[in-house]
């Protein structure tokens, strides 16, 4: 399943949520739509929390396994959430475990591993031809 989240400037609140049949939520401008926008702000806000709750769990699994000091939430999640996800998900983790660990939000988007699946290919193949 992808979780993504989008705020935007002003009262613009994207969530959506894929997975077998799809569900999305869309609100921009609460005025037009007839919704207010600090309720559609506090709806997002809500998700927010939810999402750093349950990402707070697995991100101090790894910290306390690994103490990377620095973790990066990838892919369309970490994008999409940005620096307001990656805050909420840091004040979990610090909370959560004796180990400082640095939380920031990935900006190179879904591709990121497919870019460093390619680049470790490529470096093999460089090494292979030409030693």
């Amino acid at each position: 399943m992808a979780v993504g989240v989008g705020v935007g400037v002003g009262a613009e609140v994207g969530v959506g949520v894929g997975g077998g049949s799809g569900a999305g939520v869309g609100v921009a401008g609460g005025s037009e739509l007839g919704v207010d926008a600090g309720a559609a702000s506090a709806s997002a806000g809500r998700f927010l929390d939810a999402l750093a709750d349950r990402l707070a769990l697995g991100v101090a699994s790894v910290v306390a396994l690994l103490d990377p000091g620095c973790v990066v939430l990838g892919g369309e999640v970490g994008q999409a959430g940005g620096d307001e996800l990656a805050v909420r998900v840091a004040e979990r983790v610090t909370r959560m475990s004796p180990l400082p660990a640095e939380v920031r939000p990935s900006v190179l988007g879904g591709a990121a591993v497919l870019r460093g699946a390619l680049l470790t290919a490529q470096d093999g193949a460089q090494g292979e031809l030409f030693g």
